[in-house]
Formats: structure tokens, sequence, C-alpha cells
């Protein structure tokens, strides 16, 4: 590609990096290296690397990351203290009262990111309403800030209602950046500017935590980018689903923490459109984890809160449900039984098959070992495998269980599959939602190969495997759109004369949203502002987001309402129409839409022909199976299973009693045959 419009998207997994460009013709290279643990700007390198595109020639690059996740999980952030107001210092450390494992007497509540003891207090408050009963003591700041300099890295401050009332917050945050040079501070009002203390205050300690990994990690790489070239903005894949620069990243960290698996869920809502496919359950199978997500009307689902370790976050996240179960999950033997996981080889030294090292088996090594992987292909389009190195792994635990290789193998991936059927079922069954009204969507490195399982044990009759599957979340990032959300906590009982004040504070949120977003470079014409409303009954706790569509006069209101109703009836069985409705957040999306235009392939008539045969389990014993390469097949084939379909980076497997064809856009459609 040597076009001076080559985007370009880089992201990094726990065990491979992968890479797309894409030209203004819809030309698409891919590439996928082994990731660099410890080093996300050389795998990022070394990616571009493999790619073998010139830094020069790139309009957009973008980039999904996992530093500030890892920093979290790993617990290695900075020294941290957290500002508060005076006799709130204990509202982190108290938390909520639920108790997700009520009858587990051993039940530890998450740590915290930092101990009581760095947590201090200051006067100066606010009443609910605005009132203003204690003013800020500024030289106590000052105080405060000389006892802080050079003992921590970051500061966080998070005071009593400022998220309606910032005016202390604010005065906080100058006179200590003023004071403490490079250390990292970071307000609620600028993060989570929502009610909930604790949950308030939770996102910001979160924030900060994450932020300086976060700031040096993507200095760093846009330096070393720029010394390489590259003249375009470093864009950021964020957990809402949008992109961002690098520098509004730094100032916005808690919204890179699931930047890296969002990037799958975004490509799913485009497939979704391509095929005109409605409700999708979307699986991405990597090496290291297995990340599920719902795309229903083209849609994937966006939370206005999740969970991370056990620690609220109040930030707009694609809703995406994580297991620790991949090609590189480890199986071994525990207490007499056969356990996959949670634990991975990762990229270094990997699964034995790797030949890098690596002894303990892992599920790679049992595919490897049925034959599903075929002989000769090269993982990650350079890796060769070696069916010597999976069976010896796979034997030595397979004798500590009395089993022989070939009943190891196929237990191991029934175990994982059935892992990951329960993981699907979490996000479906639990929540009342039937998953054979759904088509599955797979993708990753290690999802093609287990899709058709997958699909029957959950009595799923279709299965789309992407074009690139194994790279499909970089493909994503490039078709996400620059996106910042932002919220406003406001008060009221929604009613025919609410629209006035409701408009009043939506034109102050979208004056903010139309700021930040020309930070970004987006000129505000080509901006498109989306509305939304938390809404509840009188008297509850939790609201629903309930998108704002037309003016808010009147009828609008009615209309607003109603669909409040028809939300509350979908999600709970029950609503109460009678029953009065307030409203608690405006919250308002920003977003420039990304040019993203895709052509569909002719059909083609002509049969491919397979690379050979080969001795391969599908589940009932080895059988003569052929073996296509992807390139080789076009839009308009239909083959019938057994077969399986091999591609740089990815194998799909179609067992007996499934079809496949294959899309106009290049995705394989498999059926299952009555």
């Amino acid at each position: 590609m040597s076009s001076q419009t080559v985007r370009y998207a880089v992201d990094i997994g726990g065990t491979f990096t992968d890479s797309v460009a894409m030209s203004p013709d819809g030309t698409i290279a891919t590439a996928k290296t082994l990731s660099t643990p410890g080093q996300q700007d050389q795998s990022v390198l070394s990616a571009i690397e493999e790619s073998g595109l010139d830094l020069r020639l790139l309009e957009h690059f973008v980039h999904g990351t996992t530093v500030g996740l890892n920093a979290l999980l790993e617990r290695n952030g900075p020294s941290l203290a957290l500002v508060v107001t005076k006799g709130f210092r204990d509202v982190y450390e108290i938390g909520r009262a639920s108790r997700p494992e009520m009858y587990n007497v051993h039940y530890r509540r998450p740590e915290r990111f930092l101990r009581r003891r760095d947590i201090f207090e200051i006067d100066g408050r606010f009443l609910a309403d605005g009132t203003e009963i204690e003013p800020l003591d500024e030289d106590q700041v000052g105080l405060l800030a000389s006892e802080l300099a050079g003992k921590y890295d970051s500061v966080a401050i998070s005071l009593i209602h400022s998220y309606r009332w910032p005016d202390h917050e604010i005065r906080v945050l100058g006179l200590l950046e003023d004071k403490l040079g490079d250390a990292s501070v970071i307000a609620s009002h600028q993060i989570a500017p929502e009610w909930r203390e604790y949950e308030r205050t939770a996102t910001t300690v979160i924030s900060s935590y994450i932020t300086p990994a976060t700031r040096n990690y993507l200095t760093s790489l846009e330096h070393g980018l720029g010394s390489r070239g590259l003249d375009s903005p470093v864009y950021v894949m964020q957990s809402n689903g949008g992109i961002t620069t690098a520098q509004s990243a730094i100032g916005n960290a808690i919204q890179t923490l699931f930047s890296g698996p969002v990037g799958g869920a975004i490509a799913c809502e485009a497939i979704s459109k391509e095929l005109e496919i409605d409700k999708l359950i979307c699986v991405d199978m990597g090496g290291t984890s297995f990340d599920v997500s719902l795309v229903v009307d083209s849609r994937a689902e966006v939370l206005s809160q999740t969970e991370i370790c056990g620690h609220p976050v109040l930030s707009p996240t694609v809703a995406i449900h994580s297991l620790g179960a991949g090609g590189g999950s480890v199986i071994r033997e525990d207490l007499g039984g056969l356990r996959v996981g949670p634990e991975s080889a990762g990229a270094n030294p990997g699964p034995a098959c790797y030949g890098a090292g690596g002894v303990l088996p892992t599920v790679t090594d049992a595919n490897v070992f049925l034959g599903r992987i075929p002989p000769g292909m090269k993982l990650g389009g350079s890796i060769e495998i070696s069916h010597k190195a999976a069976e010896g792994a796979l034997s030595n635990v397979g004798q500590a269980l009395g089993l022989d290789t070939d009943e190891l193998a196929r237990g191991s991936i029934d175990v994982v599959n059935a892992m990951m059927a329960n993981g699907i079922r979490e996000v479906t069954v639990a929540r009342g939602i039937d998953p054979r009204e759904f088509v599955l969507l797979a993708f990753g490195g290690a999802g093609p190969l287990h899709a058709t399982f997958l699909a029957d044990e959950l009595e799923i009759e279709t299965v789309v495997v992407p074009m690139s599957p194994g790279v499909l979340s970089a493909f994503g990032m490039l078709r996400a759109d620059v996106r910042h959300d932002l919220v406003r906590s406001i008060y009221g009982v929604l009613g025919s004369d609410s629209g006035s004040q409701l408009s009043e504070e939506f034109d102050l949120l979208e004056e903010e949203a139309l700021l930040a977003i020309s930070r970004d470079g987006v000129e505000t014409s080509e901006a498109t502002i989306l509305r939304a409303l938390e809404m509840r009954y009188t008297g509850q706790e939790y609201s629903l987001v309930i998108p704002i569509i037309g003016e808010l006069g009147a009828e609008g209101i009615d209309r607003l309402k109603d669909r409040f109703h028809e939300q509350y009836l979908e999600i709970y069985g029950h609503n109460n129409k009678q029953e009065s409705v307030e409203f608690t957040s405006a919250r308002i999306a920003v977003l420039k839409q990304t040019e993203n235009e895709r052509h569909s392939l002719p059909l083609s008539d002509i049969a491919p022909e397979p690379l050979g045969e080969w001795l391969i389990d599908l589940g009932s014993g080895y059988e003569s199976t052929p073996v296509y390469e992807r390139t080789e097949i076009e839009p308009g084939n239909e083959l019938s299973g057994p077969l399986v379909v091999s591609e740089s980076g990815c194998t799909v497997v179609v067992p007996s009693r499934w079809r496949m064809e294959v899309s106009g856009w290049g995705h394989l459609i498999l059926r299952k045959q009555s």
C-alpha cells in the first residue's frame, strides 16, 4: 500500500499483537506478531515493521492498549493519595454493604488501591442544593500540598456533592497542580460527575491509579512513532466504543480500561449491518481470554456503570463479559481432576507446540494434537507448530490422570467449551435472553476453532466467521467513530413542563461536548449529538438510560415516558404506567462518524479445490477431512462439512451436519443441517 490515505490499527493482546491496514479502495492487509510482555510499545513497533508500512503515508493511526488495565490487575500503580471533604474519610474504605458471595464465610472484599492513612480531609462543604455551608480554606489546602509533595505520584480529589457543585474541587485541583509538579492530580468532577459518593470516589481513585502508566506509555509511543515519520494524530480506542486522541486519553485514562476488547464489538456492529442480522452473540477467543458481547439491532450494549476487580466504574463501557479461557489456557491435573485455565501460557513461552520452551499443555496443544490445526500451518503467520511437542506436553498430564493422550485432548476441549458456553449463558439466559434466537459470531485466533461446538451446546443454528477473524478487533478500531461521552446529574419528576429544564441542561452539556471533540481536531459542524435521559419510577434507586429522539415538548415527553415503560417491561417483565417517573441524569454522546465504505464482492460458482486431506478428530474419532485455504474460497461458494478452513492466524472447523457458504462480504456463514 502506497497511498497517502492508508488507515492503520494495532491491537495488543496477551499473546498476539494484531494489525490491520486499509487503503481507500477497501484493500486490507493484516499482520499478527507475538506480543512483547511488559513492552507494549515494542509490540506496536514490531507490528508496524511486520506490516512493512511507511508511517509517513498514514493518515489515521488507531491503537488499543491494555496498559491501564494491566497496572490495575497487577497492582503496580503509583503511590496514591485521596483528598476528601472532612467527615468523609471512610467512604472509600467502607464502600457498599452488598456482599457478592453471601454464604461464603471466607469472603474478603476487594483490596483497595490505597490505605486509610493515604486519605486526607479538608474543610469546606456544599449541600446537595448548592448551598455553601462552609467555605474552602485555601491555606489548609496549601499546607496539605506541602505534605503531599514528594510522597505521592498521583492524587485523587473527591469532595461531597462536587458532581453538581464543583467549585471547591476546581480550586483544590488548581492549588495542588501548582505545587505538586509532575504528580498527576485528578478531580472527580472531571471523571465522573455523577451522584453516588462511593462509586464516584472509587472511579476517581482508579483513574488516578492508572493515569501515570497510561500517560507515560502514550507519550513514549507518540514520540517513538513521530521519530519514525508518523505525522497524523495517534488515536486510542476507548471503552465507550469510540476513539479519541492520545492526549485526550491521557486526561481521561479511565476510558482506556477496556480499550482492547471493545474493538471487536464495534466490528460486530458493522457485520450485523452488512449481513442484516439483528441479533448477534459475539465471542472473541484469543490466546488468553474469552470475551462475550451482544449486538442487538446493530448496536453493542453500552453500560453507564461497570465493575473491575470488584470496584465500581462510573464510565460508559461496551458490555463485555470476560473469562480466563483462551488458546493459551493451561491444561493440568488438579486434585485428581482435569482443570483448564484460567492461567495462560501467554506469548512467552507460549503453548508447548510453539517450540519456544513451553512445557505445559494448553488448549492450542490439544487442538494441534487432534489435527484441528493442520500440520504445516503457521500460527500468527510465522510460528511453526510442533505436533510432537504438543503430544509430549499432553501425555505428561494424561499419565497423571490415567488418560491416554486422545482422551485428554478431547476432554480438555470439552471442558473449555463448557466453560465458554456457561459464560455465554451468563449474558443471555441469566438475563432472560434466549441464545437460540441469536446468531453466533466467532472471531479471535481461536474462536472459529470452537464456534460450532459452542453453537451445538447452546442450540444455535447459525454461526458467522468474519473476514480476517484473527485480527477483527483491530479491524473494528478502524471503523470506530471519534467519540466523547458526558453526563450531568439532575433530578426531577418527569412531566409535560419538564422540557424547558431538560433542554437547558442538554444545551450546557452539548456546549461542553462540542468543545471536547474539537480538541480532537473535529469540526463541530461535522459532529453528531446523541442525547439520553436516565429515568426511574419514583422511589426507586437505579435508573434506565432512555435515548431521546426529537424535541422535548409535551408530546416528546410523553413519547419518552412510553419508551421508558416499554424498556422497563422488556428488562424486568413488568411495569407500572400509573406510577410517576423521575429523571436523574442527562447524558450526551458527541461523535464524528468515520468513513467506512466497503462494497460486497461478486459471487462465484467455481468450486474451490482443497489443499489436501488430513486425519482430523472433530469429536467422533479421526477421519480424513478436506482442508481449504481461505484465500481460495470465494463469495458464493458452498461446502458441506466435515472440513477445515485454514488461514493466517486462524482455523475454521466445520463438522459434519454443518454447511458453509461464503457471503458477498467475504464472511463465512455456517448453518446447521437437520
